[in-house]
C-alpha cells in the first residue's frame, strides 16, 4: 500500500481517469484468470479466480477512493457522505474488505458455476477454451459492473457535497 492514498474523485476528469485505469486493470486480471484454466492441477483455476477477484475489487475501490482505509482518512462530513452514497448505491463491494467467502458468494451470484467450469476444462482443448472464456467473461463482467457502481458512488458524493456546501453558504 502506498503512503499517498487516492481519494474519491472530485470532478469528471478524475472520474474518467479512474474508470480508464480500473478498466485496464480488470481486463488484465480477467486474462490472468482465463490463463489459469490451462494449469493442469485441479482447483488451481478456482483459487486463481477468487484471488483475482479479491485483488481486482480492492484495486477498483482504491482507484475510486473507496477502500475502508481511504474512507477512514476522510474528514468527518465527507466520510459520512461517502458511506451514505455507498448505501444509496446498494453495492456490497465498495467500502469493505473483500474476503474469500464474499468473493466466492459474489462469483456464484453472477452465474459462475465453479463445478461446470471445472468439468469443462477436462474436455480436451475445446473444454479448456470454454472454461477460460467463461472465467474471463464472468470476471470482466463483475469488474465492469463494480466500476459502474463506484462511478455512481463518486458522482453521488460530488452531488451530496455540493448540496451540503450550498446549504452551508445559504445559512
Amino acid at each position: 500500500m502506498s503512503d499517498i492514498l487516492p481519494t474519491i474523485p472530485s470532478d469528471e476528469d478524475r472520474i474518467q481517469a479512474a474508470i480508464w485505469r480500473a478498466k485496464r486493470h480488470v481486463d488484465r486480471q480477467a486474462l490472468m484468470s482465463a490463463g489459469a484454466t490451462f494449469v493442469p492441477i485441479p482447483g488451481v483455476d478456482m483459487l486463481v479466480d477468487v484471488s483475482v477477484m479479491i485483488k481486482m475489487i480492492d484495486h477498483i475501490n482504491r482507484e475510486f477512493g473507496l477502500t475502508p482505509e481511504q474512507i477512514d482518512r476522510l474528514p468527518s462530513q465527507k466520510k459520512i457522505i461517502a458511506y451514505q452514497a455507498i448505501s444509496w448505491a446498494g453495492t456490497v463491494l465498495a467500502g469493505k474488505v473483500i474476503t474469500a467467502q464474499v468473493a466466492i458468494s459474489v462469483l456464484k451470484s453472477i452465474g459462475i458455476k465453479l463445478g461446470s467450469k471445472q468439468a469443462a476444462r477436462w474436455v480436451p482443448i475445446v473444454g479448456q477454451v470454454s472454461a477460460a472464456a467463461l472465467g474471463y467473461t464472468a470476471l470482466r463482467y463483475l469488474g465492469r459492473e463494480h466500476i459502474k457502481d463506484c462511478e455512481k458512488i463518486a458522482r453521488e458524493v460530488i452531488l451530496r457535497l455540493s448540496l451540503a456546501q450550498r446549504e452551508k453558504s445559504s445559512d
